[in-house]
């Protein structure tokens, strides 16, 4: 543990920063270990007085008795190594220790299995701080960059971060260590924890991005400028994290975004179109020219008509249908029932909307939900059109933001089939209130828009966290995978030194392979227990099936542990010693045969004992036994490197796969009509080769090789996916304006000729 007195390096004004934040610390989190306790207290004496036996209630007062013992002890222990965690503050802190791990994944580095107990407790605590990260991702995220200012670096990880939900359940561990509580009770005192102190906290992490925070850090960061260098280098190397989809909010406008003539040109191009076609505004005699009140009143009311916006022989509404729904309905209020002209500027806005959705139909996959979401959207995105043309020229409109947020997450998050549920279901419940609700207020857009943001934020915490749940799974997977297919290789080196029976040939390629590997995976290939274990399989091969030797008793010891690590039940490997060492009769009692119970077999009171399973069917249930880890094993493969039958050009680009960040995005080819979709590459393997994808949701999807993925790029069926710096509004507008000038330029060449 160390404290802020211990850091004398620290600037002044960072040192008085970190005072004000463990001073705040203290006066939250004093009171919350307080009221913890006396929950805790609380509950394990309504659960003594409902035990069920004598045993059990005076187990749970003796809990209580201990809890009140050291309570005292406890806020101090807390606010320590909240302490601690705000004096190791430096440039290079606020990564979380993926190092170590990744270290520990090293052949031969000694690993240990953890205890159940304290298994349990660890998943209990990090359950806890899940829910807690992604319940206040916001505010963890700007707190993040805050830590990132002061000590000069990138935006710390959650994981490091202090005063964060894992460095608190950290405290909160370290500071209950001082009581003798069995691991029932301290899972009830981190879920104590949990309610008291972890679901308000969040009022708590807002409070510190108060102005006088945000202004202390950024003198702080001024005055640490070496390491502010150093944290520039850093994150030069490190690799950039994505962006925030387009369009949420808070999201600074893109460069040149914003055009205060885009409207006018628009409108321009349009009339240019007009005279290139020979056609012009229609004139209707005695026609009746619609107010901007009576067009906003029609369109109210085809906004509530839900069966107007269904698909129409299989496509989507277009501007065409729109507005002929529209004059339709005009007609029929109009005097005299007269034919309804609009105002050229309201007609050129109409106009100009259908095209923008005409393009962002095309964009987004064809028969999917977000097309019917899009559709009903059209008539309340034209009334805002109509009566604010800042729509075609502020990139932050509320209404433009949100047409571009649905239109976007419906192309990134819902082309697979496996989309998330709740995504698609708050996002028909925001359009359904756009619908149902707006009528000229477009303060409903832009609280929408922050919901649907929060919402999205939230799946995209959760997809990490699924993510990192599939990487520390496929990392798992090949170590075990090495390790085996060491221990085969060792095995198959013993094995053609001799001429085994068939039961020890697949007692050795089997059960004691698993148990091999278990050894190099909890203390290396170079310990002792694996060249013990490495022996045993040895002095089999070469041992005779009926010998005797004083070596046995050792040998079938070493084998009882082994087999029994592996999974096999007691039986079986009873079993399978008596088929080895049948000499042994005083420890095969329990296989003997019923005839060496002489006349005793006889009588009808002694139950008769079961003859001993064959050498065979012992050999067949091993094969069929489930294997370390669970899995099917797959054949060995080699390390990963380029294959004789890759081209060239494949052999450069697996080289440049390999060079390529954790987190790269890929597009693949689906079928041949072009289909794609998008999948992550989110870990892969240069010793095996294996790669991990996985979708928006952080959910697994096909694994394939380097060697796969370097063919596929080469036949064109995959390549590296940029996000486009433009919004997908942008990209329309910038389109519309560019296949509208191509008219006008057909005008200006036909004058000339």
């Amino acid at each position: 543990m160390k404290s802020l007195k211990q850091r004398p390096d620290l600037p002044s004004r960072v040192r008085s920063l970190l005072e004000g934040l463990l001073e705040r610390a203290a006066n939250q989190f004093e009171h919350a270990v307080s009221r913890t306790l006396d929950e805790l207290e609380q509950e394990l004496f309504k659960l003594a007085e409902r035990s069920r036996s004598n045993d059990q209630q005076h187990g749970r007062f003796e809990a209580l008795r201990e809890i009140k013992r050291g309570r005292a002890d406890i806020a101090p222990r807390f606010l320590l190594h909240v302490e601690s965690t705000l004096a190791h503050i430096n440039a290079s802190a606020g990564k979380s220790p993926e190092g170590s791990r990744r270290s520990s994944a090293v052949p031969g580095t000694p690993l240990e299995l953890i205890d159940s107990e304290v298994l349990d407790e660890d998943l209990a605590l990090q359950e806890i701080v899940s829910k807690s990260e992604i319940r206040h991702s916001q505010a963890l995220y700007a707190l993040a960059h805050r830590f990132g200012v002061l000590a000069g670096s990138p935006a710390w990880e959650t994981e490091v971060l202090p005063l964060g939900p894992a460095q608190l359940g950290r405290a909160l561990q370290h500071a209950t260590r001082c009581l003798d509580l069995g691991v029932e009770y301290r899972m009830l005192a981190y879920r104590q924890f949990d309610r008291v102190a972890m679901l308000p906290i969040g009022e708590f992490l807002a409070h510190l991005q108060s102005p006088s925070v945000r202004a202390h850090g950024g003198h702080a960061a001024a005055s640490d400028a070496s390491a502010s260098a150093d944290a520039q280098q850093q994150g030069r190397e490190e690799t950039p994290a994505p962006p925030p989809p387009s369009g949420y909010p808070g999201e600074e406008p893109a460069s040149g975004a914003q055009d205060s003539e885009l409207f006018s040109t628009l409108r321009m191009l349009l009339s240019g179109r007009r005279r290139a076609q020979g056609a012009s505004m229609p004139f209707v005699e005695d026609g009746y020219l619609v107010t901007r009140d009576d067009l906003q009143s029609v369109l109210g009311t085809l906004q509530g008509r839900h069966d107007l916006a269904q698909p129409r022989n299989g496509k989507p509404r277009d501007a065409e249908a729109l507005r002929q729904d529209m004059l339709m309905q005009l007609r029929q209020m109009s005097p005299q029932g007269r034919a309804a002209v609009l105002a050229e500027e309201d007609s050129d806005t109409v106009d100009l909307v259908g095209m923008l959705f005409d393009y962002i139909n095309r964009s987004v996959p064809a028969e999917s939900s977000t097309q019917s979401l899009l559709t009903r959207l059209q008539v309340p995105v034209l009334r805002v059109a109509l009566s604010d043309k800042t729509f075609f020229t502020q990139a932050e409109h509320p209404a433009r933001m949100l047409l571009n947020t649905i239109a976007e997450t419906g192309s990134r998050w819902m082309d697979d089939e496996d989309a998330d549920p709740s995504l698609a279901e708050k996002m028909q419940v925001v359009v359904d209130k756009v619908s149902s609700e707006y009528n000229g207020d477009i303060t409903l857009f832009r609280s929408l828009l922050t919901d649907l943001g929060q919402h999205m934020q939230l799946l995209a915490r959760r997809a990490e966290v699924a993510e990192r749940r599939h990487v520390d799974a496929a990392k798992g997977r090949e170590k075990l995978d090495l390790a085996r297919d060491t221990a085969r290789t060792a095995i198959e080196r013993l094995l053609k030194r001799g001429n085994p029976t068939p039961l020890v040939r697949t007692l050795l390629e089997q059960a004691w392979t698993d148990a091999l590997a278990l050894t190099i995976l909890r203390q290396g290939e170079d310990s002792s227990a694996f060249h013990r274990r490495l022996a045993v399989a040895d002095q089999l091969v070469r041992r005779e099936p009926t010998a005797d030797t004083p070596a046995d008793k050792m040998l079938r010891q070493e084998l009882d542990v082994g087999l029994s690590q592996v999974g096999l039940h007691g039986d079986d490997v009873r079993a399978v010693l008596g088929r080895l060492f049948p000499a042994d009769k005083s420890a095969n009692d329990a296989v003997k045969p019923a005839g060496d119970l002489g006349k005793a077999a006889n009588d009808a009171t002694v139950p008769k004992v079961e003859e001993p399973e064959s050498a065979t069917a012992l050999a067949l249930k091993l094969k069929s036994r489930a294997r370390l880890g669970g899995e099917k094993v797959e054949p060995p493969r080699p390390l990963a490197r380029p294959a004789p039958s890759l081209s060239p050009e494949e052999t450069q680009i697996l080289e440049r796969i390999r060079a390529l960040p954790f987190g790269t995005w890929f597009e693949f080819t689906t079928n041949q009509q072009g289909a794609t979709v998008r999948r992550k590459l989110a870990w892969f393997s240069t010793l095996t080769g294996r790669c991990l994808f996985v979708n928006q949701r952080g959910a697994r999807t096909d694994e394939k090789s380097l060697e796969q993925l370097a063919r596929d790029i080469a036949r064109k069926q995959a390549n590296i996916w940029t996000e486009n710096s433009e919004s997908l509004i942008d990209r329309a507008w910038n389109a519309i304006k560019g296949t509208l000038k191509q008219f006008s330029g057909n005008e200006t060449q036909g004058a000339t000729a």
